[in-house]
């Protein structure tokens, strides 16, 4: 072989060789090798000193019996491999089988120069060929003998072992060692304290014989190694006593309720003194009066303090029985009621073991309202510690109603409420007052209305829906005609402005004086109606004495500078009529409005301003719960058209009742008919704008309200943000126009007149927190958010809204409003 193949060729031969033995032995072997792999793997991991000796035994065999099974599927399945096989595949790796080629013999003419000289060619083109051989490697191909892959579940845990295994356990377990064990502590303690503290633990091995400061209920665990009995623990800080646990016990845990000593006796024993840091109970108190919006809703201010966090807290309102006026509807024995609770508010952000808030509630729907009532406030402290404020007597605050009509409906849903037992008395006295409708009623459905709720009653009508009837009926008395007087004057001052500037003939602008002379007389006819003379002030706001006949000289005035030509004059003129209204609009008694607000200064622009703001928080809010009742739904519920929060139903007094969600829609879309009304700048193009934004605004609020009322919540979240984006868009064009008024030659308001000297703190700011100026208007340019902060909120949200709108756990229609979101944004 050496005489027919290079030395080169011999080397691959014999590596091809090579490979084929372990090709052999390891399709063979690899059952055995694989078993005792494995085996070996679990003895390093897990040492056989851990394990009953039962269990050990039992592992033994089988691990015995597959490594004998594995030694017989060896010797049945192994072949030794020839030279001749190794030089066969070597051949068969190269091209046109050089090695057989060198070892074949010429046969025919071989005394032929000719053919002897070709058959050497040959011959030497082979060896070049054989020349480049290179070995070839084991064929292991054990895949379709092991189809489970166990030979790798073997050597994964060999390796494991290996790695994180010991041998010395091995060792040990299966018999003595030489090498000595490092002994550990003989003992180990520790003080945890409670979680809510976020005071580490301490490890008492490590401040052997200090003397430490711990919070009440800090846990104790002692761990005792060695022989039993050897050390014992001894403690006066739980205040066990000494037959209800074993001090010996090798394992101990018990919570510190007490200054004292704690000792671990024996040998290399330690003893430490605690000082227990009590935890105190909570307060609270008022620390403001209570203050009533003229919708009805209150806030109350509170401070709230605790030694650690205060956790949560509520106001108990409890009615008065001793005060009440038990007389007429009352004089019965009323309904069991339970007491209203409202959840305090607490600090988002920020420390909780000291904050003041301001809890604000509207329960004007409760039967209790007007009424004595006693009001404590209560918080909770991570420990369940309660802490209590002074009860404080008054008359629960909510809506008051002037409208003589609207006041006697409510005052008989209360006493329906009070008992049922009035059914009878109430609609008695319904049927009573409404014998004449045409001297009580100003709009004929109103008093149909009325007698359908009777008609119902008498059939034994539910006395709780019967109450929320008349509670709607309620405001539609008190708001209805004021409502539409206010838009019928702000729908002739936009006609007479428009006309004005677009150069009308004097026929045009005669009409239309007449028509906003009319609609003059009708709002101060209702006005007059709904704000009694104790509540209206003698002046304005803005000190500016106004009266029915003045506004009349004023008109006149106007109309007379109109027929002169004299449209500038006229324009100016017509817009102090409209600022003066808008003053009278904001009186005490309005919706909307607040008796404080005149004493505070809070008029013109900057309350517009803030008015708007608040509808935009409202519907906002409204916004976000109509969205978590969508959460709520599972796929195939039916929305139930209550849009109700909490469970609490339209018809419901619970106690932080508001209302049903389409009532409350309503009621904050009639909110922005009125401050429609009250928009400054009724002749330039802003406030045209803002008018014309917050129409949008209403009208799909009114939109969003019948979409909550039919149970569709994906129509009324998208009618919602039409309006958000509207009422948006109205304090834009509000800033615009006080931006405007505010510049020279403009006119300023009586506000800014009487403001001027007067110096404005630069750091005033409006609900938004943005800087406003001294006539209200937005400082130029105020971000209230760093530009890269609120990008990243701005990303933050976009992929939290990505997140649920691919989960398809969610109901179909919340998965599908939030793609509206995602296309529209």
């Amino acid at each position: 072989m050496a005489k027919l193949f290079s030395r080169k060729v011999i080397f691959a031969l014999w590596l091809t060789f090579v490979g084929l033995w372990a090709e052999r032995i390891m399709r063979a072997a690899w059952p055995l090798l694989s078993t005792l792999a494995f085996g070996i793997g679990v003895m390093l991991l897990a040492a056989p000193d851990l394990w009953p000796l039962s269990l050990l035994k039992l592992a033994g065999g089988i691990w015995l019996l597959s490594g004998l099974c594995g030694l017989w599927y060896f010797f049945k399945q192994f072949s030794a491999p020839s030279l001749g096989a190794a030089l066969a595949r070597l051949d068969q790796s190269l091209p046109d089988r050089p090695l057989a080629a060198l070892r074949d013999r010429q046969a025919l003419s071989q005394d032929d120069p000719g053919t002897a000289a070709l058959w050497q060619a040959h011959l030497a083109q082979m060896r070049a060929v054989a020349a480049k051989a290179p070995a070839v490697g084991p064929q292991l191909d054990l895949a379709p003998r092991d189809p489970f892959a166990l030979r790798y579940i073997a050597v994964l845990v060999f390796v494991i072992g290996g790695l994180f295994g010991s041998v010395q356990a091995v060792r040990t377990g299966l018999g003595p060692s030489s090498v000595p064990i490092a002994a550990g502590p003989p003992w180990e303690a520790w003080l945890q304290p409670p979680a809510y503290t976020r005071r580490p633990v301490i490890y008492l091995n490590d401040v052997i014989g200090a003397e430490l400061s711990v919070p009440q209920d800090t846990m104790v665990l002692a761990r005792l190694y060695g022989d039993a009995g050897l050390h014992t623990v001894e403690e006066t800080l739980s205040g066990r006593s000494a037959g209800t646990f074993d001090a010996a016990d090798p394992s101990q845990q018990f919570l510190v309720t007490r200054s004292g000593r704690l000792e671990i006796s024996g040998p290399d024993g330690a003893a430490w003194q605690l000082s227990m840091v009590p935890d105190t109970p909570p307060e609270v108190e008022v620390t403001g009066e209570v203050e009533r919006a003229a919708e009805g809703s209150f806030s109350l201010r509170f401070t709230a303090r605790d030694d650690v966090a205060v956790k949560a807290g509520r106001a108990v309102v409890q009615l008065n029985r001793a005060e009440v006026d038990r007389r007429y509807g009352l004089a019965a024995e009323p309904e069991p009621q339970s007491d209203i609770e409202l959840t305090l508010p607490l600090t988002i952000s920020g420390d909780r073991s000291e904050f003041t808030e301001v809890l604000t509630e509207d329960l004007s729907k409760h039967v209790w309202a007007h009424l004595p009532v006693l009001l404590r406030l209560e918080v909770e402290d991570m420990r369940g510690q309660l802490g209590q404020s002074a009860a404080l007597e008054m008359a629960l605050p909510a809506r008051n109603f002037f409208d003589p009509l609207a006041k006697a409906l409510v005052e008989q849903r209360r006493d329906l409420l009070w008992t049922h037992d009035n059914q009878r008395r109430v609609a008695q006295i319904l049927r009573a007052i409404s014998q004449e409708p045409e001297a009580l009623f100003r709009d004929m459905e109103d008093a149909e209305i009325l007698a359908h709720i009777i008609r119902d009653m008498d059939a034994g009508m539910d006395p709780t829906d019967a109450a929320e009837l008349l509670w709607i009926l309620a405001l539609e008395v008190e708001d209805g005609d004021l409502a539409q007087a206010a838009q019928k004057l702000a729908r002739a001052q936009d006609k007479l402005a428009e006309a004005i500037r677009n150069g009308a003939t004097p026929e045009e602008i005669a009409r239309l004086m007449d028509e906003l002379r009319q609609a003059q007389k009708e709002y101060f006819k209702e006005f007059a109606e709904r704000n009694p003379p104790s509540e209206q002030p003698e002046r304005l706001p803005n000190d500016e004495a106004i009266s029915e006949s003045q506004l009349q000289e004023m008109m006149e005035r106007l109309q007379q500078l109109m027929e002169e030509g004299r449209m500038a004059e006229a324009q100016e003129l017509l817009e102090e009529i409209n600022r003066m209204m808008q003053n009278l609009q904001m009186t005490p008694g309005q919706p909307g409005s607040d008796g404080q607000e005149g004493q505070d200064g809070q008029e013109g622009g900057g309350q517009q301003m803030e008015d708007l703001a608040d509808s935009l928080r409202q519907q906002q809010e409204l916004s976000d719960r109509t969205f978590r009742d969508l959460q709520g739904q599972t796929p195939g519920d039916q929305p139930g058209g209550g849009g109700t929060e909490g469970g609490t139903d339209a018809g419901e007094e619970g106690p932080s009742a508001q209302g049903s969600l389409p009532e409350q829609q309503k009621r904050l879309e009639r909110e922005v008919e009125r401050q429609r009304g009250n928009l400054p700048g009724a002749g330039t193009e802003a406030g045209q704008a803002a008018r014309r934004a917050l129409d949008e605004a209403a009208e799909a609020m009114d939109q969003a309200a019948d979409n909550l009322r039919a149970g569709d919540l994906p129509g009324a979240l998208d009618n919602q943000s039409d309006a958000i984006d509207a009422l948006r868009e109205a304090m834009r064009r509000l800033g615009e126009t006080l931006d405007e008024q505010a510049r020279p030659g403009q006119g300023a308001t009586p506000n800014d007149r009487r403001a001027e000297g007067q110096s404005q703190s630069p750091s005033t700011r409006d609900p938004l927190g943005r800087d406003v100026g001294g006539n209200g208007q937005l400082g130029a340019g105020e971000q209230m958010v760093p530009q890269e902060e609120l990008r990243l909120r701005s990303q933050e949200l976009m992929e939290e809204i990505r997140r649920r709108a691919g989960a398809l756990e969610r109901p179909e229609e919340e998965r599908n409003y939030l793609q509206r979101l995602l296309d529209r944004f």
